[in-house]
């Protein structure tokens, strides 16, 4: 089965996915938005993502390795993210960790977002002055631009809800 959903930070697809398990699909696979899943008994994995930015193809084929050896199983690949299951729970990151991926993956996109919209603004302004052209840059990034605010204001709450756990 495939399904349309576009969550906007990577504990969002897991709760995604366990929801999902619950309901007796497990995911197989996601390509920008559109989830495969096969049929499984409820509840019958535990799903989680591993961030990839940084290792090259050998450490993630390593890392691979060894997490099947402890029963974990790799599931899908996307962008620097990696799929797991297991049908024992399990974690990747200490609450430490994951505050600390979230903030790097935040960084860029406050920038990107700044600057898109930036851009964006210097392009209508040339479709208004110059040809009318310049509309179809200026529509692309202004989307660009949305998606990175979006992105980065999910991840600032992340950030927020992950903090006030650990305190």
């Amino acid at each position: 089965m495939k399904k349309l959903n576009y969550t906007l930070n990577h504990k969002a697809d897991e709760a995604y996915m366990a929801k999902m398990c619950h309901e007796g699909w497990a995911a197989t696979s996601l390509v920008e938005g559109i989830w495969t899943f096969e049929p499984c008994k409820h509840d019958a994995y535990t799903f989680r993502i591993c961030y990839l930015r940084g290792k090259d193809n050998a450490a993630v084929e390593e890392l691979k390795r060894s997490l099947a050896a402890a029963g974990i199983e790799f599931v899908s690949r996307y962008s620097f993210w990696a799929i797991f299951r297991s049908v024992h729970d399990f974690q990747f990151y200490t609450p430490e960790e994951e505050l600390a991926i979230c903030k790097t993956i935040r960084r860029p996109m406050l920038w990107g977002s700044v600057l898109s919209w930036l851009a964006a603004v210097v392009l209508l302004w040339l479709t208004i002055k110059i040809s009318g052209w310049f509309g179809i840059l200026c529509v692309l990034l202004a989307v660009y631009a949305v998606m990175c605010t979006l992105l980065g204001i999910s991840y600032t709450l992340l950030i927020h809800k992950l903090g006030r756990k650990q305190i």
